[in-house]
């Protein structure tokens, strides 16, 4: 048999694995079977099993059979095992090796991460959390359970937060979540039936998340550029489209930069209306656009009382206060904020209450003072990015946020970047995490990389795809 059939017993088992449909301490079928349903001799088996034995993800309790590790496997493999020998180049395999590696290594004090989608520890305003707390040492401290839909203190900031957006709101159209993904899962839970459909644009950050995933109803992808052309027929008539959602980022999307147009918004708004679907508008980087001008949310224009808007403080102020926020009609509101209960008694009180007096008193200055970072150390990425990787791709060039949405225009094996790249301390975030045909593509973030680092480690990429080109 070929080695390729061993590799692909490997790669299935362990997506069978990360994917729940085997569990720690399940026991496998016996070599026969898997030979059998394979389609290979067993030889080919033992190699295979003999292989995922020696990097602990199976055990063999003799006379009994094999089993899957009861340990937690994924967590102590160790370079030791070069996963991209064994794990293939399909698209869902790749997202899913990527993921793990960025999550194994995004920690790890000498990597230099140039795709991170999150604000660097020096642009995190603590020394202003502290003054917050310093500020109320004398007040009586609340850390008992909040009201479903949240602290009504801080739903009120988001009020006068939403009214300066365009959007009139009252306290009982706001549930307080715990981070935007919350909103997302509390959406899902809460909306969807099997017979719905989640329809997505893509390329999209929601491919990059496990919240959808492991619900019964069918992701929909349409790509922006479907959407754009098609603006005023997005949705075909032969499809059913009852209960489902559309979901969105329609202002600096992550990773693509897209920003639709006040009218394109409104007829997508308008035809989501007339097919009966809700809109899903994640609008978490709209306050970090660099014009004076501001974009119009969704939320804010004519007939949008299908859309639920998402907000969060994760990517303006910090991801570790994990409080976002949902705008929608209040009975939906009503039912999310009892599902939330249901599922973590809500949002930590003590954030609820930094994040009241932070809106209330610091955002807006924050706000004017981040961009003017974020948008010089976009100046210095773009210009390093011009000089050492100019003649290997081609970028749009960003108007605010994070992202620099990078296509290469030569033919190169983005694993191959990735895992070279990892030998010399950088990390990068392959396309094909947010797209499954976005195998060209790469997402950088100015964001997290320090300064002074931008040009040596994009100088040391430009050496990696020299060589392997």
């Amino acid at each position: 048999m070929s080695k390729f059939h061993y590799k692909n017993i490997i790669d299935d088992l362990i997506n069978k694995i990360n994917n729940g449909v085997l569990k720690p301490g399940d026991k496998l079928p016996s070599q026969r079977e898997i030979s059998k349903h394979y389609n290979v001799n067993r030889s080919t088996v033992v190699q295979a099993l003999d292989i995922l034995k020696s990097h602990g993800v199976l055990d063999s309790i003799e006379k009994q059979g094999v089993y899957v590790s009861p340990y937690k496997w994924n967590a102590y493999i160790t370079s030791n095992i070069q996963w991209q020998d064994y794990i293939g180049n399909s698209v869902s395999k790749n997202n899913q090796y990527y993921i793990q590696r960025i999550n194994d290594l995004e920690f790890d004090s000498n990597i230099v991460r140039l795709g991170t989608g999150e604000l660097a520890p020096d642009l995190i305003p603590n020394d202003l959390f502290k003054e917050i707390i310093v500020n109320d040492i004398d007040k009586p401290l609340y850390t008992n359970y909040e009201e479903p839909k949240g602290k009504v203190d801080l739903r009120v900031e988001i009020v006068k937060y939403m009214k300066k957006r365009g959007v009139n709101c009252d306290l009982n159209n706001i549930c307080i979540t715990s981070g935007a993904l919350q909103g997302l899962k509390l959406i899902a839970d809460g909306l969807l039936i099997p017979q719905s459909k989640i329809i997505i644009e893509t390329p999209s950050y929601i491919n990059s998340v496990r919240t959808w995933h492991n619900i019964s109803s069918p992701i929909v992808p349409l790509t922006i550029n479907y959407i754009k052309q098609n603006i005023n027929n997005i949705f075909k008539a032969s499809s059913n489209y009852k209960n489902s959602i559309f979901y969105c980022i329609p202002t600096l999307h992550n990773p693509t930069q897209n920003t639709y147009t006040k009218d394109e918004k409104q007829k997508i708004i308008d035809q989501c209306h007339n097919n009966g679907i809700p809109i899903v508008e994640d609008d978490i980087y709209a306050d970090l656009w660099f014009d004076s001008e501001r974009h119009a949310p969704m939320k804010s224009l004519k007939n949008s009382n299908n859309v639920l808007y998402l907000g969060s403080l994760s990517k303006t102020v910090s991801p570790g206060l994990r409080i976002g926020w949902i705008v929608a009609d209040k009975n939906v509101i009503r039912h999310l904020s009892d599902l939330k209960m249901q599922n973590d008694y809500g949002a930590s009180s003590i954030s609820q209450h930094i994040a009241k007096e932070w809106l209330s008193t610091y955002h807006e200055q924050h706000i004017k003072e981040l961009k003017i970072n974020l948008e010089k150390k976009k100046n210095v990425f773009l210009k390093s990015l011009k000089n050492h990787l100019s003649e290997y791709g081609e970028w749009n060039y960003p108007h605010g946020s994070f992202y620099i949405w990078f296509k290469l225009t030569i033919s190169v094996n983005v694993k191959t970047i990735f895992n070279e790249a990892i030998k010399e301390n950088i990390l990068i975030q392959p396309g094909e995490i947010y797209d499954s045909k976005s195998t060209s593509y790469i997402r950088f973030s100015y964001s997290y990389i320090n300064e002074d680092e931008i040009d040596r480690s994009l100088k040391k990429l430009s050496s990696i795809i020299e060589r392997i080109r």
